[in-house]
């Protein structure tokens, strides 16, 4: 702001000093002009003819005395001198007028201190009026009508400073609340990550932007808990494990024998346990990442199968069934790895966890909705009633006995979630309902396909 008050004021006093030599080249040309006329209308013809001048009240003074600029001489018909002002030695040299015109151009006469503009008139009885002054050199002549016209300054320039100092005092006032917000931004921290800047008192044009930083801070803040979390939990979840095989080697130290099998069997809980823990952090990275309608369109029945297939070595071993009731084609947006982990969680923990025959089924786009269902039960009781919600956090598990981290049905909300739909238990029964949302098609064509995984003999 204070810039373009200099560069105006600059603008302005070039434009003057421009305006002044313009002023300037015409001044001498006016001046003598107006004079001429003037004293043209003071010649008069007497009663025997002759010519008389009797200059104006106002230029009477202008012709007296030798230190005065301006000069005149009078010719009558002749080109005979018949009178010049008091301040001339001698008369003027004739200087003849077109005929046409009644006012010749601007001449000049003499050198140096004596250089003399001129301007001719025509006047009555063929009479010729000559007036002059004194040169005045152009660049004398405009400092002095500058210097004259910078008077002015006096009053403009404390002006000038007025505003300056209002300019400064109201971008400090205005500019307030931005600098309380930028103490506010520098405040946030891993110490305080629920700080958030407040759009209270800040311009409307900057509002938009406090408040995407604030949203930026929210999901900092949540991915930053989310962190956190994950690593307490595993550090609670692995210390367990790792107590029990540190017993078992020292066990083995004192007695000399040691049960390879169960050490074994600890490492691979603990190996699943860290692989899961990578997993679900891999995926909530992902899910920050990109939205649901950035991720490619996938045929969810094929994944289904595909994550059925990597089951069925866990089948057989337990003795279990497994009916896959899906449509040849349905599609929906979203990351196939993902979603093939999220189905085989699913079907894990129908084996690990439930009873008979397990079954994975899809229903595409139901009634009055724009969602895909994927359900997958078993035939037993489910959870105890109000343990619904419960079962999908972290490391939760409602037997301690039985195999598993806690992880999978955790992983499976995550994903449904991060796809832009939600899982849940429903109450009484062995089944976990998935919703995605859809991509609305042809309806395409159902046809059963059943694997059932028998025991080996």
């Amino acid at each position: 702001m204070v810039a373009v008050f200099a560069l105006g004021l600059g603008a302005a006093i070039l434009s003057y000093r421009t305006e002044v030599h313009q002023i300037t080249s015409d001044l001498r040309t006016r001046t003598l002009e107006n004079q001429a006329r003037e004293l043209l209308e003071a010649v008069q013809v007497g009663r025997k003819g002759s010519l008389e001048v009797v200059p104006p009240v106002d230029w009477q003074q202008a012709y007296r005395g030798p230190g005065q600029q301006f000069v005149f001489t009078v010719f009558d018909a002749t080109r005979r001198p018949v009178a010049w002002s008091a301040n001339l030695s001698s008369p003027l040299p004739y200087i003849p007028v077109d005929s046409r015109d009644r006012l010749g151009p601007v001449e000049f006469i003499g050198a140096g201190a004596e250089r003399r503009a001129i301007v001719a008139a025509r006047g009555p009885q063929g009479a010729t009026v000559l007036v002059g002054r004194r040169s005045m050199d152009r660049d004398e002549l405009v400092d002095s009508l500058f210097e004259e016209g910078s008077e002015q300054l006096g009053v403009i320039v404390p002006f000038a400073l007025l505003g300056l100092v209002l300019i400064w005092l109201i971008s400090w006032w205005s500019l307030r609340p931005i600098a309380r917000a930028s103490h506010e931004a520098a405040r946030v921290g891993p110490r305080r990550p629920d700080l958030r800047i407040s759009p209270q008192g800040l311009p409307n044009e900057i509002q938009p932007l406090v408040e995407a930083v604030n949203g930026a801070l929210d999901r900092l803040s949540r991915a930053y808990a989310t962190e956190r979390r994950l690593t307490a939990d595993a550090a609670h979840e692995l210390r367990t494990p790792l107590a029990v095989l540190n017993l078992r080697l020292q066990r083995a130290q004192l007695t000399g024998n040691i049960d390879w099998s169960a050490v074994e069997r600890e490492l691979a809980q603990m190996g699943r346990l860290v692989d899961q823990l990578l997993d679900l952090a891999r995926k909530e990275s992902l899910a920050r990442e990109r939205h649901t309608e950035e991720l490619p369109v996938v045929n969810l029945s094929r994944v289904v199968r595909e994550a059925a297939a990597t089951v069925l070595p866990l089948l057989e071993a337990s003795g279990r069934e497994l009916d896959i009731d899906v449509p040849d084609s349905v599609q929906v947006r979203g990351n196939s790895d993902d979603l093939r982990d999220m189905v085989r969680n699913l079907l894990e923990n129908a084996v690990l966890h439930g009873r008979g025959k397990v079954s994975a089924r899809i229903e595409s786009l139901e009634k009055g909705t724009d969602r895909v269902t994927i359900e997958v039960a078993d035939e037993g009781t489910g959870v105890p009633a109000g343990q619904e919600e419960a079962v999908f956090q972290r490391f939760r598990r409602l037997n301690v006995d039985t195999p598993g981290s806690g992880l999978g049905l955790a992983i499976v909300r995550h994903v449904a979630r991060s796809h832009g739909g939600d899982a849940h238990f429903l109450p009484g029964v062995g089944c976990v309902v998935v919703h995605l949302p859809a991509i609305a098609s042809a309806g395409p064509q159902r046809h059963l396909a059943t694997e059932t995984a028998q025991p080996h003999d």
